[in-house]
């Protein structure tokens, strides 16, 4: 993996803050397309991850993971409002697939076909662009 690759999951990443709801909701229905291929550009990951003991998927995972369930992440009018953290958490875990989808189709770039490429970091690029 090259810093490069390294600079645009963080950029990734470093986006998962600013989503409104519907980006959320529209990456939360992404995921739901197309399954067979995502599972076949998955088994691709999964075969290159292994190489370095799956340390860097793993950390990847945490940290959507931990993105996906954070409370307390909502600002203006409805921060404050336990129900209203507690809706955006949901949502959050619901596109949570398709942002875990995205982050590994960067890191693992030069790994991957590009039809895998494309089915993984697709959903994204048409919910938030690139």
């Amino acid at each position: 993996m090259t810093d490069a690759r390294t600079d645009e999951v963080a950029d990734l990443l470093d986006e998962l803050p600013y989503l409104d709801r519907g980006q959320l909701l529209a990456l939360a229905g992404a995921q739901k397309k197309n399954q067979v291929a995502r599972r076949a550009a998955w088994r691709a990951i999964k075969d290159t991850a292994a190489q370095d003991g799956g340390r860097d998927l793993d950390r990847l995972r945490h940290e959507v993971a931990v993105w996906a369930t954070r409370l307390g992440a909502i600002v203006g009018d409805e921060a404050g409002t336990g129900l209203a953290d507690l809706m955006l958490a949901d949502v959050r875990k619901a596109a949570a697939p398709t942002v875990l989808d995205a982050a590994a189709a960067l890191l693992y770039h030069d790994d991957l076909s590009e039809s895998d490429r494309a089915i993984l970091l697709g959903p994204w690029l048409s919910v938030v662009g690139g």
